[in-house]
């Protein structure tokens, strides 16, 4: 149980390494655990997960459209909402995978 938001953080980041450049969890306990983010843009910013959900914690000034301290449900809407590259990531590899259906 005490490695649970540290595994957490992990799986959920690992899913989502499409869309940013690399990250390492700093820090983690029964209760909570934070991770560095580079996004793909370059820039840092610190991630915190608890019993409430996903917050960034801490960002580089140029992450734009940032508001620290909202919750999000999962990494997923996060990126989506720091990183414009992040999302032009995920159409592009979305667009890729109706491709191989069609061609299928």
């Amino acid at each position: 149980m005490g490695d649970f938001y540290r595994d957490e953080m992990t799986r959920a980041l690992s899913e989502q390494s499409y869309g940013i450049s690399a990250y390492s969890i700093s820090t983690s306990s029964r209760m909570d655990a934070d991770a560095e983010v580079t996004i793909l843009e370059g820039s840092k910013c610190t991630i915190h997960l608890n019993c409430n959900g996903y917050k960034l914690v801490a960002a580089a000034p140029a992450i734009p459209n940032t508001t620290t301290g909202v919750i999000y449900e999962n990494m997923e809407e996060l990126l989506q909402a720091v990183s414009p590259l992040f999302l032009k990531k995920r159409g592009e590899l979305l667009v890729a995978k109706l491709n191989s259906r069609q061609r299928r």
